[in-house]
């Protein structure tokens, strides 16, 4: 077995402003190598997903056509075809009907402020929904002792960032 020997990489060290300035330069210049390789990449992409499309195109209305062709012929026979069971194996695959989960909609000329009126008006509160949840926006203008007493605390972080500003950097770098 051949032995491994393990280094302990020396880290970069910025001493000054102008190392500082060169290393964001540089960083800026590697955004723009990547975002020129991303780029013919996408193009890439977007050339085979248009050459796919194109050669998928007929084989999509063909299928299209078929499923709806089989959609008419299992509705128009539903009683004959489906009397035992919900689902028919055709070998090639399985068609049926499911059955949807029930859901509500308002009628036609009814908005659901109107329906919440009826559900208060009849007493029937169960039906309405009511989400309680903290007003924090509230509460970050509270003094610290107030937040205390409700068991909150204000956090805030200084974090630092690094901004790189394409349009400074010249196209060499």
């Amino acid at each position: 077995m051949a032995k491994t020997t393990r280094t302990k990489p020396t880290p970069l060290m910025i001493a000054d402003i102008n190392a500082a300035t060169g290393a964001v330069a540089e960083m800026a210049a590697i955004d723009r190598q990547k975002a020129v390789i991303e780029a013919a990449m996408n193009e890439a992409i977007d050339a085979a997903r248009a050459k796919a499309a194109a050669e998928a195109a007929g084989l999509d209305a063909r299928r299209k056509e078929l499923a709806n062709a089989v959609t008419v012929y299992a509705k128009f026979y539903k009683g004959e075809l489906f009397t035992d069971a919900k689902t028919l194996d055709l070998g090639y695959g399985k068609i049926g009907f499911r059955l949807s989960n029930p859901s509500l909609v308002l009628e036609r000329g009814v908005t659901e402020a109107m329906c919440l009126g009826r559900l208060r008006d009849y007493g029937l509160l169960e039906g309405i929904r009511t989400k309680e949840s903290l007003a924090r926006d509230v509460m970050l203008g509270w003094p610290k002792e107030r937040l205390e007493v409700v068991g909150l605390i204000r956090k805030q972080s200084d974090d630092f960032f690094i901004e790189i500003t394409p349009e400074a950097v010249p196209e060499e770098a």
